[in-house]
């Protein structure tokens, strides 16, 4: 989890608003500390902390690049309209 959310962070780079950055690095600190433990409630509830935070920052990367795409398809497609189409002529022999 730890490692996974790591490189996430570190993949995503500039994409990710730098408060949730901090407080994703923040936790797998946290977590690092409590791993050190044998306390596993304590591991339990930070680890459940750490995934709702690394599954928001994933969420917002995916609306993002989502919002993206629309945006372009939207773009293309008003792009590729050409109002002079016609009809193609064949002979079948």
């Amino acid at each position: 989890m730890i490692n996974a959310t790591e490189k996430a962070i570190k993949d995503l780079g500039d994409k990710v608003d730098s408060k949730d950055k901090e407080k994703a690095e923040k936790l797998c600190s946290e977590l690092k500390k409590e791993m050190e433990t044998d306390d596993t409630e304590a591991i339990n509830k930070k680890k459940d902390e750490l995934n709702e935070v690394a599954m928001s920052l994933a969420t917002k990367v995916y609306e993002e690049a989502a919002k993206k795409n629309s945006d372009q398809e939207s773009t293309d497609t008003k792009e590729d309209k050409d109002d002079n189409i016609k009809d193609a002529e064949y002979e079948e022999k």
